[in-house]
């Protein structure tokens, strides 16, 4: 079993170099960079060129100090790379560009059912379907070069190793791309993308597709002998541990940027569509029924107009009348009263204040959640709502099962271990 493995973890504010001992389950070290969005034409995109030079320059620290045997990539959903043999044709779309949505009409006329995909609609980027048919109709010169599509997670992979790849849990990953019932792709004919351009073959994510690239070996130091494993998407690689080591049914939640809900082992999965719900299918291509919602970008786009004036008293207010109003995109949100409806004009309220009410708030929409996917069992929950003590309380005193905490980085280090790690 290889000791030493780097876990290239890119989350969509984040990017992490980690090199984890498999054998002890352990962080050695960790190299940290802040993503950024490039705003340059033709649209705002994912600076690919940083992410990968921060990348190799982690790389090239740790293997001056320590040996690597593999290396494992993690990586956000809605981020597909356009390809020309070894070339990008396009830039990566940030999913949080809203000019997908210029051809929404078009495109709900032409997009598969949810009871087909058990994808929901989703604004701007969030399906890549969307983002594919809005490429290819705004750029058709360019998209007709491209000979195949890369996930995000399987784009670094071929990078380091030069080998291509699709992968089951990103691929059903509210993208309206898979077929849950009939366990394949959804022709790309679908999206009006030409026969040329295709997803290369499925692997699954726990599989060595290849050594890294002798320049890549070169560039860092690291043997030519580094093993790169296909990789997946964040999400699902965080419910490894809990799905092979936890009685089912067990409910998984995840919280950040976005709390996501996944209600593990429970097979009636085929349920009405609503806001926020999913189906997707986890890295051992089981379907799991799923709930999410930004409210980490909600929390901090909250926080951010609370008064920064420590000493102002709190503002009495009912919190029974307050709701987070939902609109397409989390950043568009507001505090509302329910009764009159008015926004609250939360530069009034102290910090503290709007803390304990949003993390209330938020806490009631997770619930909202469970009840819709039907969970059931212990709450394995990490991430930043897990020293949330307001957020906790609340679901704590509504949910009959216990809640556990855990804070390694969402699980996904130890899930990547549990998942490569070879059985006995």
């Amino acid at each position: 079993m290889s000791q030493n493995m780097i876990i290239f973890d890119i989350g969509k504010t984040h990017t992490k170099v980690i090199l984890y001992d498999l054998a002890r389950n352990a962080e050695l070290t960790v190299f940290e960079h802040k993503n950024q969005i490039k705003t340059t034409p033709p649209y705002p995109h994912i600076d690919v060129e940083t992410i990968k030079n921060f990348a190799l320059d982690a790389l090239r620290k740790i293997g001056s100090n320590h040996s690597v045997d593999a290396i494992f990539v993690s990586a956000h959903g809605a981020a597909v790379a356009l390809m020309k043999g070894n070339e990008l044709i396009l830039p990566v779309l940030d999913y949080e560009c809203d000019a997908p949505d210029s051809l929404a009409q078009e495109y709900d006329r032409i997009r598969p059912d949810f009871s087909q995909t058990g994808t929901p609609r989703m604004g701007a980027g969030l399906n890549l379907g969307a983002q594919l048919y809005w490429l290819n109709q705004k750029f058709p010169h360019e998209f007709a070069l491209v000979d195949q599509m890369l996930f995000w997670p399987q784009f670094w992979s071929f990078m380091l190793c030069g080998t291509a790849a699709s992968e089951i849990a990103y691929a059903s990953c509210h993208g309206d791309l898979w077929d849950i019932g009939g366990n394949d792709f959804i022709p790309l004919t679908t999206f009006g993308i030409h026969d040329r351009a295709q997803f290369p073959p499925l692997r699954s994510s726990a599989e060595v597709i290849g050594t890294i690239q002798p320049e890549i070996a070169q560039q860092t130091g690291l043997s030519s002998a580094v093993k790169v494993y296909c990789g997946g998407h964040d999400s699902s690689l965080s419910l490894v541990k809990t799905t092979l080591e936890r009685p089912m049914p067990c409910t998984v939640l995840s919280t950040g940027t976005w709390i996501t809900i996944f209600a593990l082992g429970n097979e009636d999965y085929r349920k009405p569509p609503q806001t926020g719900m999913m189906i997707s299918m986890d890295c051992f291509g089981n379907p799991v029924l799923n709930f999410r919602f930004q409210g980490g970008q909600i929390y901090a786009d909250r926080l951010s107009e609370a008064s920064q004036d420590d000493t102002m008293p709190f503002v009495p207010h009912d919190i029974e009348r307050l709701e987070i109003a939902h609109f397409e995109q989390a950043s568009l949100s507001r505090l509302i009263d329910r009764k009159t409806r008015e926004t609250i004009d939360l530069s009034r309220w102290p910090r503290k204040q709007v803390e304990q009410v949003a993390s209330h708030l938020l806490a009631l929409q997770t619930l909202k959640g469970l009840e819709a996917i039907g969970a059931r069992g212990e709450i394995i929950c990490s991430g930043p709502f897990a020293q949330n003590a307001t957020y906790l309380r609340v679901l704590r005193d509504a949910w009959s099962w216990p809640i556990v905490l855990e804070e390694n980085r969402l699980g996904l280090c130890d899930g990547i271990a549990a998942l490569t790690r070879p059985a006995d």
